[in-house]
């Protein structure tokens, strides 16, 4: 009687191997659609005229023209001024919108850069000089034909969920206005600085006697103007009996 040799008879089985080439083909294709749709829409934004911006959104009637690109583009405005903006384009892939921007006129000179994401937007590094014809831009304004000049060193104007940034100065020169009936009115050497205090930021204006007038953003959307008797001084038919306070809330994008 024979037997056979366990060694020779006993079939060794191992586990069976898991299969994952499908699933990481799944995983690298929709990686690689992904791509394609943000290299699209990327290739999209840059081709896109800036006049088409016309299209999407109402633009204030100061602006006379639109050139180039949404991606680098120009619009001109009334009184000579110009704005260029420059799109950073890695600033897409990361969901945020980042462009060097400069603002050029007859008597202006400012640059400065541009943030906009999902929770908010914010202007820094704005520096240079904005002349008096950009009052002229501003629809109801009282004062006409200005002669102050103004030298601008803003690092921050920011507004991020819920919460107002500022950060800077701007030093206004001396100079004359005309108020609507054409009198003229002496402005006084004046200062704007900018600030923040918890969630809120503040725009104090004062001169070499005192503060003008100020004015507060604050995180639950509340723009608070308080005018002295001395600021109100400076503007037609304001009156001068005593501090003015105005509080109104306000709406955001973000």
């Amino acid at each position: 009687m024979t037997q056979s040799d366990p060694a020779t008879s006993h079939v060794e089985t191992s586990p069976p191997r898991t299969r994952r080439p499908l699933l990481r083909r799944v995983v690298v294709l929709f990686g690689l659609a992904c791509l394609a749709v943000l290299v699209y829409g990327v290739g999209l934004v840059a081709t896109l005229p800036a006049s088409a911006m016309r299209e999407l959104a109402t633009l204030p009637p100061q602006v006379t023209g639109l050139y180039g690109s949404v991606w680098r583009g120009r619009a001109t405005l009334d009184g000579g001024y110009m704005l260029n903006w420059d799109l950073r384009g890695p600033s897409i892939l990361g969901a945020r919108a980042v462009a060097d921007w400069t603002m050029q006129g007859p008597d202006t000179q400012l640059s400065g850069v541009m943030t906009v994401t999902t929770r908010g937007g914010r202007l820094t590094d704005v520096a240079g000089r904005a002349g008096p014809g950009l009052l002229a831009l501003l629809p109801g304004s009282p004062l006409t034909d200005c002669t102050s000049r103004a030298v601008v060193d803003v690092q921050t104007l920011a507004w991020v969920k819920d919460s107002a940034r500022a950060a800077g100065v701007v030093q206004i020169d001396a100079g004359t206005c005309n108020d609507l009936l054409g009198r003229a009115m002496v402005v006084p050497q004046m200062v704007l600085d900018l600030s923040a205090q918890g969630n809120d930021a503040r725009a104090v204006l004062s001169d070499r006697d005192g503060k003008l007038a100020q004015v507060t953003v604050t995180g639950d959307r509340r723009l608070i103007l308080r005018v002295e008797p001395e600021g109100a001084t400076l503007v037609p038919g304001m009156p001068t009996g005593g501090p003015m306070i105005v509080e109104y809330p306000f709406a955001t994008l973000f």
